[in-house]
């Protein structure tokens, strides 16, 4: 099996296509890795955090500086790495988050009956890091 880096434009396109993928944050001792939907445009990964008073997610959020979000595919074999802080969107009016959600984020479709009210917030993770890649087939000729 072959294997190239992506370039930025194939990164762009791939985030924009895929939706869903896995962020990874930490207290300093333990992780918690979680699938999310998400959004992008421009750069920059939005996500709508759904809470509660004891959320899990939100705990571990306030003690991560440097979150890892991987969204990938098995076939085609691809992923694509972001590595940043997590933050609020700042400005509620801001309709970036909502936008960008609405065009490629996938969200499921269930039927959930929470136990306690349920809170909603848009984040974003703007990468310190982002990387990317594609595999392809092993190449006529050569045994692997």
């Amino acid at each position: 099996m072959t294997a190239h880096d992506m370039r930025r434009d194939e990164i762009d396109a791939f985030l924009r296509d895929i939706g869903t993928g896995v962020l990874s944050l930490t207290d300093g001792a333990e992780t918690y890795a979680i699938p999310e939907s998400f959004g992008y445009d421009d750069g920059t990964l939005y996500f709508q955090f759904g809470y509660g008073d004891d959320s899990n997610k939100l705990s571990y959020l306030s003690t991560t500086d440097v979150a890892t979000f991987t969204a990938y595919t098995v076939d085609p074999a691809r992923s694509v790495v972001a590595r940043g802080p997590v933050e609020p969107v700042s400005d509620p009016a801001d309709d970036r988050a909502a936008a960008a959600l609405a065009g490629n984020a996938t969200i499921p479709n269930v039927n959930v009956s929470p136990d306690g009210d349920v809170q909603f917030a848009f984040y974003r993770l703007d990468p310190d890091e982002l990387s990317g890649r594609a595999f392809g087939a092993t190449p006529d000729g050569l045994v692997g």
